[in-house]
């Protein structure tokens, strides 16, 4: 028998890390043949020194495997070569092998050291690795045999006690791999001793996370640990303490569903839980755990735990909605006893002043710039139309293109005048509070040179203003003739309609009012209104097959060929479909969507016993892949509208139609199309919580990933105010449809809110334990934040003031925050204390899709943040480009997405 060979490399398991851990930088840019050829010869080389019994050098190139096989799994040809790659490689029962031989190279080469570690310091004689005989060894026949035990089993759920795991921990013929969910710094702080164990930490798992986004987001020293689940025979789920069946969103459930539902590479791996968590393992085995003292930070509840069915125990509390778009006044409260408080006070106010100056002039600058912009726009459209007469009210693609650019203009130049308002009324305040300070004789400044200074400012500004009234009445004067000429050319094709059929053109909306139905608008529900009558049949593309027949492999795109960067495709307008391009978009830019739409086992989780079949799910997963290839300019999204229009008639049209009917809809059918996951439930429907059971019942005992991203659960209290009796009831919600103030030119997105979730008095409520009606007061909360937050502006409404039915459109700025927006605030008390990780939610801005002009005309556009880029672009239809991040507020913001899930660059969206 051979002896194995001298170690050579190092001196630790250390040393050989930073050998194996070592690949070429350039390894992610080659071919993918190329790196398996590479893999191969590792494969071969690591063969012969384990046949050699040169157990360093075969360590090593085993482990440099493994890191090469991560990087071939996340190469771009991956998912298509996957068959050519495993037989070139091998299956995955020859890396259960190698990963047997790299688990006995491991433990052959710690002894080892150790050994040659106590050779040359004979005094470290204690050094020697515990003896783990015992755990395995059959006493009475001395033959080592490996340890068996049955898993406790809880409910469903499978678990092991810690003495069972610290058994299975000894034994190196336990094919096991350990994921602790704690958070990172309670796990650096105290783990297992245990080769096989890599942290997941709670901050990753939340709803809609995958396999492959835990992967990307791990540390790189942890991430071959991850891989180590394909291959183990087991994985163990451990958190801190938990028991029993794990309760529904917390981290160790929703490691497990993702591990159960959105990991393929697991199949037939055996997912176990720790009973007790890591607190029982630590109290029965201190010594295999690096800090036996360590102990989790207590969080004090001030809720108390007897509130799960109380929502508001007193009345008062309760916020009603007339109290949400009312702010405190500005001037502020001053002591006026005291002379003192009074400059202290000018002193805090005088640097604030200077900075509204400021941007008052950055405003006008702004203004004027934009102003220019709409003349040299409208000069534009004059002359091509001088070149290219108008026919009977028909435009060309550049015409419409240039409409299209005025309306976007004219809606900004309006968010200008209503912050130039703001800003104006608040250099009011600041005045009058000087003026008040004046008149009571207090010395509020001793420098006649400041006062100066800023009435020059003042003068310079009153120019700037002046300047842009020029402007803006030329450009008033140049949409007149534009309109006039307009008005003319609608006045021929009513002479011509008749008696002369010209050919199919398209027809701008603004120009011809006949061939446009009504525009986006709101009903009771917050879904818009539309004359279903009015609409002609859907125009259901005549080149495309029938949808029995339709090639999925050779969908039309009709796409423009040119390099530009991953994710900055267009859509071209099939006939007023900017809203469906823009919706589309906005989806594109979901960056979990994405990558679930980009994995070729999404079909796995298709439903084709639904309505659609499944269908809606494929054509948006192939529109949004194509986008993302980064090799047309732009495409058209033919089959998927012609899909559409086979289930919604008024979508397979060339009319304009309402976007944030289009989502919700569309949410709908996706949710249908992947709804094939069976909801885990541990006790009986009656004995769970009421939201709990609403949830499973508005599902019909079936989630999707959907469901998981976008959907969330609303809860109503009606309190009664006689008696304070309390009754809920639970609705799901794919997105939140927020009102707007009637007369106001600007408000903030949280009083939009508060609007939302204020109280409000509803009369004749019949109470149950009054037994008779009753005033009560009705607030809504939020009992499940989604991952996803969708949150949808009511901008058009129907004006009371006119005999028939005219909607309008509401022109209000909301400003809202494009990151740390906190919805905790909003959290059903009762769901707070159920789940308290919810109060962590922080939502960050990744799309906008925005309706510009009135309900007479209008046109859709979508603002996206790039993953990628890290950088915002506008995409109008066809045409995309950069913009500012200070240019996404603005009053065209019609449905907002926000995302409070973990983001990283888009680099492995293939």
């Amino acid at each position: 028998m051979s002896y194995p060979k001298q170690l050579h490399l190092g001196e630790n398991l250390a040393d050989l890390e930073k050998l194996y851990m070592k690949l070429p930088p350039d390894i992610k840019d080659r071919e993918l043949d190329i790196i398996c050829k590479s893999a191969r010869k590792l494969i071969e080389q690591s063969e012969r020194h384990y046949i050699n019994r040169d157990e360093e050098l075969a360590y090593v190139g085993y482990m440099k495997l493994m890191n090469l096989v991560q990087v071939i799994r996340k190469n771009k040809d991956y998912a298509r070569k996957k068959e050519a790659v495993a037989r070139l490689l091998g299956t995955q029962s020859d890396f259960v092998r190698i990963f047997e031989k790299l688990e006995k190279l491991k433990d052959s080469l710690e002894a080892r050291y150790q050994e040659r570690a106590r050779q040359k310091c004979p005094t470290a004689g204690g050094m020697n690795r515990v003896a783990i005989v015992d755990a395995g060894r059959d006493h009475r026949s001395g033959q080592d045999t490996p340890p068996t035990f049955e898993p406790t089993v809880a409910g469903e759920r499978q678990t092991v006690s810690a003495t069972e795991l610290h058994t299975m921990m000894n034994d190196c013929r336990v094919s096991m791999l350990i994921m602790d969910c704690r958070p990172g710094k309670d796990f650096e702080a105290s783990h297992l001793r245990y080769s096989f164990l890599v942290n997941v930490p709670e901050h990753l798992l939340v709803p809609g996370m995958t396999a492959g986004k835990i992967n990307h987001a791990l540390p790189p020293e942890s991430r071959t640990l991850w891989s180590n689940r394909m291959v183990k025979d087991q994985v163990v789920l451990m958190d801190w303490d938990t028991s029993g069946a794990p309760v529904k969103d917390t981290s160790i459930y929703i490691l497990n569903h993702i591990l159960c539902n959105y990991d393929q590479d697991i199949e037939d791996t055996k997912i176990v839980r720790l009973d007790g968590g890591y607190e029982s393992f630590l109290l029965h085995y201190p010594a295999s755990c690096t800090n036996p003292s360590y102990r989790p930070p207590v969080t004090l509840n001030g809720t108390g735990d007897n509130i799960d069915d109380i929502e508001y125990p007193n009345i008062s509390d309760i916020p009603m909605k007339e109290e949400s778009f009312t702010k405190p006044g500005f001037k502020p409260t001053i002591d006026r006893n005291s002379k003192v408080a009074a400059v202290t006070l000018y002193e805090a106010r005088k640097k604030p002043l200077e900075d509204i100056l400021v941007e008052h002039e950055q405003i006008l600058d702004k203004s004027k710039q934009n102003a220019l912009d709409i003349i040299n726009t409208e000069t534009e459209l004059q002359n091509l139309n001088q070149q290219q007469p108008l026919e009977h009210g028909t435009v060309d693609e550049t015409q419409e293109s240039l409409l299209f650019e005025v309306m976007q203009l004219k809606d900004r130049q309006r968010d200008y005048e209503a912050e130039k308002a703001r800003i104006l009324e608040e250099e009011e305040k600041y005045k009058e509070l000087e003026q008040e300070q004046r008149e009571r004789g207090e010395q509020i400044s001793t420098e006649r040179a400041e006062q100066l200074e800023r009435q020059a400012y003042e003068r310079r500004l009153r120019d700037k203003e002046r300047e842009q009234r020029e402007l803006e009445e030329k450009c008033q004067r140049l949409a007149r003739e534009r309109e006039a000429k307009l008005a003319l050319a609608r006045e021929q094709k009513r002479h011509l309609k008749e008696n002369v059929p010209g050919p199919a053109k398209r027809f701008y909306p603004e120009n011809d009012p006949e061939q446009r139905t009504a525009a986006p608008a709101s009903t009771g529900t917050g879904l818009p209104l539309f004359d279903r009558s009015a609409k002609p049949l859907a125009d259901h593309n005549q080149n495309l097959r029938s949808l029995r027949d339709l090639d999925v492999v050779q969908r039309d795109f009709a796409p423009v060929y040119g390099s530009v960067g991953r994710g900055l495709t267009g859509l071209k307008n099939l006939g007023n479909t900017c809203y469906m391009n823009s919706i589309l978009q906005c989806l594109s830019n979901t960056y979990f969507l994405n990558e679930f739409f980009h994995d070729p086992s999404f079909k796995m989780h298709l439903n084709r016993n639904n309505k659609t079949q499944g269908k809606i799910g494929e054509e948006v997963a192939a529109v949004i892949k194509a986008l993302w290839t980064g090799q047309y300019k732009c495409i058209a999204s033919k089959n998927l509208r012609y899909v559409v229009g086979q289930y919604e008639r008024q979508f397979g049209g060339i009319e304009q139609q309402d976007s944030h009917e289009f989502l919700t809809i569309l949410m709908d059918w996706l949710h249908s199309d992947l709804q094939t996951k069976q909801m885990q439930i541990s006790t009986s429907l009656d004995q769970l919580p009421p939201s709990e059971k609403a949830w499973i019942e508005h599902f019909k005992g079936k989630g999707s990933y959907i469901s998981e991203l976008f959907y969330g659960q609303i809860k109503s209290t009606v309190k009664c105010t006689r008696c304070h009796k309390e009754s809920a009831t639970y609705e799901s919600f794919s997105n939140l449809s927020l009102e707007l103030p009637q007369d106001s030119n600007i408000c903030y997105l949280e009083n939009c809110l508060d609007m939302y979730f204020n109280g409000e008095e509803v009369r004749g409520w019949h109470c149950p334990k009054c037994k008779s009606n009753q005033d009560a007061i009705k607030k809504l909360d939020i009992s499940r934040l989604p991952s996803i937050l969708v949150v949808h502006f009511k901008r058009f409404y129907a004006d009371p003031d006119t005999m028939a039915t005219v909607y309008r459109k509401k022109q209000t700025l909301v400003k809202f925050p494009l990151s740390e927006l906190n919805m905790s605030r909003y959290l059903a008390r009762t769901e707070v204390n159920r789940n308290k990780r919810l109060t962590t939610f922080r939502y960050h801005l990744y799309g906008v899709s925005n309706h510009y002009g009135s309900m007479e005309s209008g046109h859709y556009t979508a603002f996206c943040l790039n993953n990628i880029h890290q950088k915002w672009f506008k995409f109008d239809d066809y045409n995309v480009s950069s913009i500012d991040a200070s240019d996404v507020q603005a009053s065209a913001a019609y449905i907002l997405f926000y995302s409070c899930l973990p983001d990283r660059p888009q680099s492995d969206v293939r």
